[in-house]
């Protein structure tokens, strides 16, 4: 899988954990966006070349 197509998926991940925020009673939904926005840094850093995945 090439650079692009991993951050692209890791980005959809983490918005869909963002996004479960609104709609699930597990966590809190400041813990579930936290975590969310942590996966979107991490596509980041894939996308820009920092780390391969």
């Amino acid at each position: 899988m090439n650079q692009n197509l991993s951050a692209l998926m890791i980005g959809l991940a983490g918005a869909t954990i963002t996004l479960s925020a609104y709609s699930q009673t597990v966590v809190s939904s400041t813990q579930c966006i936290t975590v969310g926005l942590l996966v979107l840094m991490f596509g980041l850093i894939v996308k820009e070349g920092f780390m391969s995945f």
